[in-house]
């Protein structure tokens, strides 16, 4: 069941009703529970596998937060609980090659004899929905609980509360416990609320179900056959496939923030016009921001982040966003991208910190030519994204350096105008103050603009793209 499902509307508008015709007292129980039917419509097994992970985490809050082997322990059971799932074939991927046995490098193969081992048909390692974000969100609430950041006591069902929350389950944002806490207690929503949430939702369905609806045609027919377009095509690819990133994924956001509003919530921001940037680090300070942040408070900071010199601040950048980029998925092309982002960000920090001038100090000259460096570093990554292997990743840039004939690329014209609207939500992002409207003017405005988007929607349900990490 997806936000922009049918099934989907019926249930939050079923959940809306309900929920604020309770005391305040049961709300909180109350959107547990549906949060839980929420997950359930995914996997009802894996709901009781969550229920499962948020009792151990309890426990161990509840009974061993002073013991000192509390975090590696607790936070070790959460990795390995995110292992086994997400990188269970990776790992027998490796161990494959490392002692030659083929069969472990193939999945169906695989499934095969541990079905026979285990006298379990059809046995297969499945991905549990959001796990990525729920594990992120345990590990910082167990480092903050522990460094004493968060001094509440924390019983079963307000942790339950923090995991089980619908509008982030997809794919976040991923939440700091002190975010939310004090809101579960008495959530409020005033008219400006509801009319903001409702905004919300039909920028993020306009962002996602319309505009990266109408450019996927384009760019997923490039995805589908990399070695059969220009190198034309392929540039034009990888920008629109940055373009395209940022409407789905900020697009999800701001539908999950929306109905957060409508549930009497505030949820972090996750984007700040990222491409109106100045640089590599100020990129990751606009893009995927609880994202980023998580990185830099629970790995790069723990690793020493800045406090031991230049050389290793830069290792501590190649750990944190290699381990970050092997976040997003079990291959190779995952943690090659995170390894580059870090050797990116390490190359900006030693040209700044040993003042290494490379271009001249000229007005608007070196920040354009650094704008366009590394925009196209960055969109040229991305092939790692959208390819399925590392050589065809390889192929991929090789055919954009060496301008290679090919088909040039299919309907340039909806991704001219999804680039125009991204330019739009920049700068609203940007300058928020220049774009602020009364609201009266938001609340006369709203419907027409909800009539103008649901005539749009195109039949069917989009998948989010970051809903696979």
């Amino acid at each position: 069941m997806t936000f922009t499902s049918l099934e989907f509307l019926f249930f939050f508008c079923l959940v809306f009703l309900v929920y604020w015709n309770l005391p305040d007292a049961l709300k909180k129980y109350f959107l547990i529970l549906s949060s839980a039917l929420f997950y359930a419509f995914s996997s009802w097994k894996f709901l009781f596998h969550l229920i499962l992970v948020v009792s151990i985490n309890w426990v161990f809050l509840r009974f061993f937060l002073a013991k000192k082997w509390f975090l590696p322990v607790s936070i070790g059971f959460n990795v390995l609980n995110l292992a086994f799932f997400k990188y269970f074939y990776f790992f027998a991927d490796l161990v494959g090659i490392f002692l030659g046995i083929p069969d472990f490098q193939n999945k169906v193969s695989l499934d095969g004899i541990l079905s026979k081992s285990l006298d379990w048909a059809g046995f297969e390692v499945i991905l549990p929905l959001t796990i990525s974000y729920y594990t992120f969100q345990f590990i910082s609430l167990l480092v903050d609980k522990k460094k004493g950041t968060i001094t509440e006591e924390i019983g079963f069902f307000k942790l339950a509360s923090y995991i089980f929350l619908f509008p982030v389950m997809i794919a976040g944002p991923i939440l700091r416990f002190n975010d939310v806490a004090a809101q579960f207690d008495s959530p409020k929503m005033e008219k400006e609320d509801m009319v903001d949430g409702l905004w919300l939702v039909v920028i993020g369905l306009f962002k996602k179900s319309v505009v990266s609806v109408l450019m996927s045609g384009s760019i997923f027919q490039v995805f589908a056959e990399t070695s059969a377009f220009s190198g034309a095509a392929l540039l034009s690819t990888v920008y629109f496939f940055a373009i395209y990133l940022y409407l789905d994924f900020s697009g999800l956001t701001d539908i999950a923030r929306g109905m957060g509003k409508l549930l009497g919530f505030t949820l972090p921001q996750n984007f700040r016009a990222p491409f109106f940037f100045d640089g590599f680090g100020d990129f990751w300070r606009r893009w995927h921001l609880t994202f980023s942040f998580w990185i830099r408070d629970y790995l790069y900071i723990p690793l020493g982040g800045s406090r031991s010199g230049t050389l290793r601040t830069c290792f501590n950048y190649l750990v944190a966003f290699g381990l970050g980029g092997l976040w997003h998925g079990a291959n190779l092309n995952y943690l090659l991208w995170g390894v580059l982002t870090g050797l990116y960000l390490s190359i900006e920090r030693v040209l700044n910190d040993w003042k290494i001038k490379i271009l001249p100090e000229i007005p608007y000259v070196k920040r354009t030519i650094t704008y366009l460096f590394v925009l196209n570093i960055y969109s040229i990554s991305w092939v790692l994204f959208f390819t399925p292997d590392f050589g065809s990743a390889v192929a991929a840039v090789q055919r954009i350096f060496l301008w290679s004939n090919g088909v040039a690329f299919p309907n340039m014209e909806p991704c001219i105008f999804a680039l125009l609207v991204a330019i739009l939500f920049h700068s609203a992002e940007e300058w928020p103050e220049k774009f602020k409207v009364g609201l009266k003017w938001k609340t006369v405005l709203l419907p027409v603009v909800w009539i103008l988007v649901l005539l749009a929607l195109p039949s069917g349900n989009a998948d989010f793209f970051y809903g696979q990490f």
